[in-house]
């Protein structure tokens, strides 16, 4: 059986425009995320330089709430060692979900009294996420009303 030069390239052209029609389909979109689940967290890049010795960390904001409309709110961070000693010269970076911070996600070094601090300004309630060095700390500042305690 002879095939015509000429079937054989239309052969050739109609499987290859179906390839390329079947390549080309798009993908169905992800389902919608369920309302009910919480937003998904990105994953912090907050890297530090480990401390030599374990480190306790507080953190926490003054005003600890800020009012509805937001504002602005010192966050103060202090490291220790295991003891209760201060625990200076140790690198922390901070990371807020919502709003800006100061220090722009630089890293800022604790002082002779084992402190360091930064500022947020917000319209929402924030996470603030930290790494003292190499300790991840997490805590909320809300905005709007606040329970009475």
């Amino acid at each position: 059986m002879k095939v015509s030069t000429a079937a054989a390239v239309l052969t050739l052209t109609v499987l290859t425009g179906c390839q390329s029609l079947l390549g080309s389909r798009e993908k169905a979109p992800p389902p919608p995320p369920d309302p009910s689940s919480p937003p998904p967290t990105p994953t912090p890049t907050l890297k530090v330089r480990k401390a030599a010795e374990q480190v306790i960390v507080a953190a926490w904001a003054e005003p600890k709430a800020l009012p509805e409309g937001g504002g602005e709110a010192q966050i103060l961070v202090r490291a220790q060692k295991r003891g209760g000693a201060p625990y200076p010269g140790v690198e922390v970076r901070l990371q807020a979900s919502k709003g800006r911070l100061y220090s722009g996600n630089r890293i800022l070094v604790t002082d002779a009294a084992g402190r360091t601090r930064d500022r947020l300004s917000a319209l929402e309630t924030a996470t603030i996420t930290l790494n003292a060095g190499g300790t991840m700390y997490r805590f909320q500042v809300p905005v709007g009303p606040v329970e009475p305690e």
